[in-house]
Parts: C-alpha cells; sequence; structure tokens
C-alpha cells in the first residue's frame, strides 16, 4: 500500500493541486490510502498511522516543513538507530524546498517522480539530529532563526522571493547570538551571526550554504558566520548564493559528526526550517548515518 500524505496549506495552499495530481499518479501503482495534515506538524502523526496501516512507501507532498515532519514519525515507527525507514517519496510544494536540491530526484514533476516510485530505487541518506530533534537538510540557530520569526508576517511575498526579502531587510537589525561553538577541530566563542549545520548544501532556497556536504558521507558540514557589522553582511550572504563565502575572513567551516553549542541560557534553533527551543543551555547535535531512505 502507498502512503500519501498531504499538507493542504503547504506553499501557501499550492500542495493542493500538486496533491491531486500525485494522488491519480499513484492510484495507477496499486492500493492508496491519503492522509491528510489537520495542523501544523501533523505530517508526523500522519507518517506513524500509515506505517501502522501497512505502508510500503510513504509519498509527502509539500515543503521542506513537511518533509520534516514525516520522517521524524517514520523515524519514530522505524525504532532506534541503525534501523532504516520505510522508503520516502517527495513530490515538492513548499517555498525553499531545499531538500529535494541536494537529491536531485525530480520532485516538481508529477509524472517524473511517480515513475521513480514505480521503479523503487532507493538511497539511504543521513540525519542530524540537534537536541535530540532530527533534521534532513540542515539546521541552525541565530539569524535563520530571526528571519523565520519574521516570515510569519511576510504577506506580499511567497516561496524563495519571500525568504531572500525577508533575509536582507533583517540582515541590519538581528545583533547575533552568544555561545561557544565546539567542532572537531575549533572552539569559537559568539556573538555567531548564524550557524548551520548542514547535511544538504542548500538552505533559504537560494544559498548554497555548504556546497562541500553530501547527504550519505556520515558526517555534518558546520558552518558558521561571526556576528560582523551590518555593513559586511550583505557581501557574506551574496557570496553564500553562489557558495563562495566560504573564503570569506568572517566564516569558518568544519566537518564532524557531534558538535556542541553552549549557552547561557536555552536558544531558539531550528530544524529544517521549524522551529524549536532548546531543553538546556548545552546543545548537542549528531549524526545518525544512513537512516533514512529515499525514492531518488
Amino acid at each position: 500500500m502507498i502512503a500519501l500524505i498531504v499538507n493542504p496549506a503547504a506553499g501557501r495552499g499550492a500542495a493542493q493541486a500538486r496533491a491531486a495530481s500525485a494522488e491519480q499518479a499513484l492510484r495507477a501503482l496499486g492500493p492508496l490510502r491519503r492522509y491528510d495534515t489537520r495542523a501544523a506538524g501533523d505530517e508526523r502523526r500522519c507518517a506513524r498511522a500509515a506505517c501502522d496501516d501497512g505502508a510500503t512507501v510513504v509519498a509527502v507532498v509539500g515543503g521542506d516543513g513537511s518533509v520534516h515532519h514525516t520522517v521524524r514519525g517514520l523515524l519514530e515507527a522505524a525504532g532506534p538507530a541503525p534501523a532504516h525507514t520505510i522508503p520516502l517519496a517527495v513530490y515538492a510544494a513548499g517555498t525553499g524546498n531545499d531538500l529535494v536540491k541536494s537529491l536531485s530526484t525530480p520532485a516538481h514533476d508529477v509524472r517524473a517522480m511517480t515513475e521513480r516510485v514505480a521503479r523503487g530505487v532507493t538511497r539511504h541518506l543521513d540525519v542530524g539530529c540537534i537536541d535530540d530533534v532530527p533534521f534532513v537538510n540542515a539546521a541552525g540557530l541565530g539569524f535563520d532563526v530571526e528571519v523565520l520569526e519574521r516570515m510569519q508576517h511576510q504577506r506580499w511575498l511567497s516561496g524563495t522571493a519571500a525568504y531572500v526579502v525577508t533575509a536582507l531587510r533583517a540582515l541590519f537589525g538581528y545583533a547575533g547570538y552568544h555561545a561557544s561553538l565546539v567542532t572537531p577541530h575549533t572552539r569559537q566563542d559568539g556573538p555567531h551571526l548564524l550557524t548551520v549545520f548542514a547535511n544538504g548544501h542548500t538552505f533559504g532556497g537560494t544559498f548554497r550554504i555548504a556546497p562541500h556536504a553530501r547527504l550519505d558521507d556520515g558526517m555534518l558540514a558546520c558552518v558558521n558566520v561571526r556576528a560582523v557589522s551590518p555593513l559586511q553582511r550583505p557581501g557574506v550572504f551574496l557570496r553564500a548564493v553562489r557558495g563562495t563565502h566560504l573564503a570569506h575572513a568572517s566564516v569558518t567551516h568544519d566537518t564532524g559528526a557531534t558538535f556542541t553549542i553552549v549557552s547561557p541560557a536555552p536558544l531558539p534553533f531550528e530544524a529544517d526550517g521549524e522551529r524549536y527551543r532548546s531543553r538546556g543551555a548545552e546543545i548537542h547535535i549528531r549524526v545518525e548515518p544512513r537512516r533514512l531512505t529515499v525514492i531518488t
């Protein structure tokens, strides 16, 4: 049985039409059961229910947030590492759709993606964890969380344009966050403008934040930007669009399987664009190699 999870609100409603096309195409492959979300983050419940109902493939129509919560449900159903999940197919219908840029699947083409489901070719991806919250593409602290909070009030733009415009407006007002970042090779004390732990290479819809990141190498890429003056910030972020920012004097980067952030108090963070707050002042970041099975 194929399970189809649909977030009707994804992409500001764009998922509705994509879901109808995906449902029609997938039904031609065999039995299908559709699960519509009822609230934000409900994909997690839907994924667990689909696994309990005997799904052999879980397809999700939505953006990075929908994928994030679906993966949380799949991981819970699979049990402890190193168990693999039921295969996941992604039909992109969100704002940034960052994960599929690293996956290089035809996630925007319903017919082509359904052909991939029919073929059943899979790949095992690493899953990152920040404060025990799993993420597939990236997690971050600082500036990206500030942008996400401002995005809640964005009414006139959507998609990548909304993120880019909101980020540019926030560049001059965000002061940074204070913490110590411990990577496998360095310890960096704040203030920091942005810290990203990347499994995929794209972030925020358009930024190649970690051009060297790989989804299945058992490592996370950590990219940290110091809280430089507002006038220096546009240069860093413009370089990030091309992925050339790693050479900037304010940017450091490292790779590893574990990282730690120690702050005076709990910090807000995001995982795949979903906002959270740490449980304590010390945040641990780690990777679980090849945990997620995806249709490619």
